[in-house]
């Protein structure tokens, strides 16, 4: 079975990318955002081509769903300053954009160049939960209880501490995740499709299981991801204080095992029905 790398790893074929989406990572008809943003971001890591320029912040739109079969991204470099990229990629199938993102790539900056003493603090209080070793993963199968669950989530290992779907309990999620086959890569790319995984905290909300999907994605890198150990699980913790017209907006955060924060994201989920 292919890793998570090489799912969401375009290849260059002339000026663009292709991408063979695969079977088996859908939810509805088309691939988890997850994977969808991580190879927007691959590709336009892979067309930046400097590691020094680390990716800060992508936001995405997901106006439709990326099937399995080829998908075309198309990346170009809005601006390429001193110190920061902005770069844009489009993904295409069937003749129709199915998603796009603009990423921020930037160099890390001391702090004699942003003219102060300090520019690092994190006031942000990292989740208690207990070790991920104290708690017993769930089975997101498509078979399991009380399923069908997508697809997809059968490449995800959830070990829930709080949230569970359909309890009709506080729309707030908590637990540990990781990739069942991660594969080598450990970036940004990773980050996405990691904290895209996790079911919505709406759907804890909700007394039965609801079609739900994401629109509109902005993802955030607050800390070192490179260095992560390859089968780490990463702690998450969601929120969706707020629902209105069939929208609910949700915050996310994915912290390391040693309890550094990794990542920040917003998502748009539609309430399909």
């Amino acid at each position: 079975m292919a890793s998570l790398s090489d799912v969401s790893t375009p290849r260059l074929v002339g000026d663009r990318y292709q991408l063979d989406v695969p079977t088996g990572w859908r939810i509805g008809r088309g691939a988890f955002g997850g994977l969808v943003v991580a190879s927007l971001v691959r590709a336009i890591e892979q067309h930046t081509a400097d590691p020094a320029r680390r990716l800060r912040s992508v936001t995405a739109e997901l106006p439709g769903p990326v099937e399995p079969g080829a998908a075309d991204i198309a990346v170009e470099t809005l601006r390429r300053g001193n110190n920061v990229s902005t770069v844009r990629a489009v993904l295409s199938q069937h003749g129709e954009i199915r998603s796009h993102a603009v990423a921020v790539l930037a160099m890390a900056r001391s702090a004699a160049d942003a003219g102060a003493t300090a520019i690092r603090w994190n006031d942000l209080p990292r989740p208690t939960a207990p070790p991920w070793t104290e708690i017993a993963p769930i089975d997101f199968s498509p078979a399991g209880p009380p399923g069908p669950w997508p697809e997809f989530a059968q490449h995800f290992e959830f070990r829930v501490v709080e949230g569970l779907p359909a309890s009709g309990g506080a729309p707030r999620a908590m637990g540990w995740i990781r990739a069942r086959d991660p594969g080598p890569e450990r970036g940004a790319a990773y980050v996405a499709a990691l904290i895209d995984a996790w079911f919505p905290a709406s759907a804890i909300r909700f007394t039965a299981m609801r079609p739900m999907a994401t629109i509109a994605f902005t993802l955030d890198i607050a800390g070192k991801v490179d260095d992560l150990a390859p089968d780490a699980p990463l702690l998450y913790r969601a929120a969706a204080p707020v629902c209105g017209d069939g929208y609910a907006f949700e915050t996310r955060e994915l912290w390391s095992e040693d309890g550094r924060l990794i990542a920040l994201n917003h998502q748009t989920f539609v309430v399909i029905r």
